[in-house]
């Protein structure tokens, strides 16, 4: 039996979105199976400590900076032996609970969770799904063998719908710490990899990223690209993995037009035309920002 399990949150100005996901989340795990509820704040500038205590909620303050410090400001408050991580902006299945806990049966999974895909718009949502469905096994990539095993690898693997045995993540030294606060998720995979671990994904149990919209998406692409170059760092560096070329990304967003088309086509929905050289585009020129930093 799984027991009591402790839910934390990390935060930052989630106000909007805040009443809408705590709400869905007491709806969705049972409230006999919950010990704590504990959301590290990140020194939010509205209402989300407050929302957070309506709520029932206890609010503690980030430790440091970012998600990687959030995340683990939270785990030194854990008292339960598996805990659950949701993010602000993440509308929980209701049948995760359900579906998800279940999979840490085996001892060699240490942590569990469904995927989440974005509300809106539509075209980005459909985006996504298509890319599922290729990490699925449904559909071929039309990338190196290399590139495609690596989004196969880390499909699904996120921080906002998870569940972990407490005593594996301590081990492995926590959650990763990174200096952007970015890649925390795609580092602890290949921590828990090395140390003898899985982490597994049901793809069947969705939930819902409630991002902003076309305008939201991009400038998170624009953030990730000027950030990837820590993640890739540690990852050839602790785990010798080889990744993209810079050439390689280029190569894609020449293309991305063409793969826009293809793709709409097979989604049936045509707005992803511009969509997808649109999302290629800002992650780029995020990486090359940096690039002329250095």
């Amino acid at each position: 039996m799984l027991g009591k399990i402790d839910v934390v949150m990390w935060t930052k100005n989630g106000a909007a979105t805040l009443p809408l996901v705590l709400k869905r989340l007491s709806e969705s795990i049972p409230e006999e199976s919950i010990n704590n509820r504990i959301i590290v704040d990140d020194h939010s500038t509205d209402a989300t400590r407050d929302i957070a205590e309506s709520f029932g909620w206890r609010v503690i303050f980030n430790e440091g900076t970012g998600v990687s410090d959030g995340a683990n400001t939270a785990l030194k408050n854990v008292e339960t032996d598996c805990f659950m991580s949701v993010e602000q902006d993440l509308l929980l299945t209701k049948d995760w609970w359900n579906k998800i806990p279940a999979l840490l049966s085996d001892p060699k999974t240490a942590v569990a969770s469904g995927v989440r895909f974005v509300a809106k718009p539509i075209g980005l949502r459909k985006l996504e799904l298509q890319m599922a469905k290729k990490c699925l096994g449904e559909e071929k990539f039309l990338l190196s063998p290399q590139s495609a095993q690596q989004e196969v690898f880390t499909f699904g693997k996120t921080l906002d719908n998870t569940i972990y045995k407490t005593r594996v993540i301590r081990a492995v030294g926590g959650f990763p710490r990174t200096d952007s606060g970015a890649g925390v998720d795609t580092i602890l995979i290949y921590k828990l990899q090395q140390a003898g671990f899985r982490w597994v994904v049901n793809p069947n149990v969705e939930s819902l990223h409630l991002r902003g919209g076309l305008r939201e998406a991009l400038r998170h692409q624009y953030w990730y690209g000027t950030v990837v170059r820590e993640v890739w760092g540690r990852l050839r560096k602790e785990f010798n993995v080889p990744l993209y070329s810079e050439s390689n990304l280029l190569y894609r967003l020449l293309i991305s037009p063409a793969s826009g088309l293809l793709a709409a086509f097979k989604t049936k929905e045509p707005t992803v035309i511009y969509i997808y050289p649109l999302m290629r585009f800002y992650y780029i020129r995020g990486l090359l920002t940096t690039s002329r930093r250095v």
